[in-house]
């Protein structure tokens, strides 16, 4: 099944509980790369986290990768598996600041505006304000459109963790 538009955000997140240790979850992930990978996925594999990336060859600017935390609970002998799939770090970090930049912006030259009117003189700042704000929608138009773009990597990153944890697990962002 692949992943409809609304599960599809811009950094979709999921969560389930496994029935496997977090160490056999981390094995049979180091086991699929090994063994078991067409797409030539890269991972990083430490004690509670797992990375998955698509090969160097195959990675554009928008090509996602995808995170997973394990939590075990010792209680019910459960993992706790906690999905992200996002841009590399670089590029969301890169969004995420200019979204900061801008929205800062706004906010600094409304205020701008409010004090020139206040002291009578022309409120440029409101210019400013609007200049901003066709900023930051483009911003966001451009973080859409990247997530068009990996939307045919996506599913392939959830297939291959769903043959991993042998379930249909990555349906529901949460």
């Amino acid at each position: 099944m692949l992943m409809d538009a609304q599960s599809l955000a811009l950094r979709p997140r999921f969560r389930f509980k496994s029935e496997m240790s977090r160490n056999e979850i981390i094995e049979k992930f180091r086991k699929e790369l090994n063994e078991n990978n067409p797409e030539g996925f890269t991972g990083v594999l430490t004690d509670f986290h797992i990375q998955i990336r698509f090969p160097a060859h195959k990675h554009r600017l928008w090509t996602p990768y995808m995170e997973i935390g394990l939590e075990e609970n010792l209680q019910d002998k459960t993992t706790l598996v906690r999905v992200l799939l996002t841009p590399v770090s670089p590029i969301w970090t890169l969004v995420a600041f200019l979204l900061i930049v801008a929205s800062t912006s706004i906010f600094i030259s409304l205020m701008l505006g409010i004090s020139q009117i206040m002291i009578e003189q022309e409120p440029w700042g409101f210019y400013v304000a609007g200049l901003c704000t066709l900023i930051l929608v483009g911003l966001y138009l451009i973080a859409r459109q990247g997530q068009v773009l990996a939307r045919k990597e996506m599913p392939i990153l959830k297939k291959f963790a769903d043959q991993v944890f042998e379930c249909d697990c990555l349906m529901k962002a949460s």
